[in-house]
């Protein structure tokens, strides 16, 4: 059985494209999580040097607020998003690549 090579385009395409977005999103991710635990150490190290004054509470209350939209927005977004994208040989490729990428990020 001969397979025809433009077939086979949107498989690799969806392929490469994967790895590369799985990779990204790991290392900002990384980038991220870095980031956010510099920043709770520089408070509250100067909170520990009496320089500035931090009521918890209301830190962990805001946090809580936020990641709970954050995540209501990425369903919301994910619910629009799955009657718009076609199931393809792009998204086969896609979806494996993406969890190879993320998983060697």
């Amino acid at each position: 059985m001969i397979v025809d090579p433009q077939t086979l385009m949107p498989l690799a395409g969806g392929g490469l494209l994967g790895f590369g977005v799985g990779y990204l999103l790991k290392k900002l991710l990384k980038i991220g999580i870095i980031v956010i635990g510099a920043i709770a150490l520089l408070i509250g190290y100067l909170e520990y040097q009496k320089w500035i004054s931090v009521n918890w509470l209301v830190v962990e209350h805001e946090t809580s607020n936020m990641m709970a939209q954050a995540a209501h927005k990425a369903a919301v977004v994910t619910q629009n998003m799955g009657h718009e994208i076609p199931i393809g040989l792009g998204v086969i490729g896609f979806i494996p690549a993406a969890l190879l990428g993320f998983a060697k990020g």
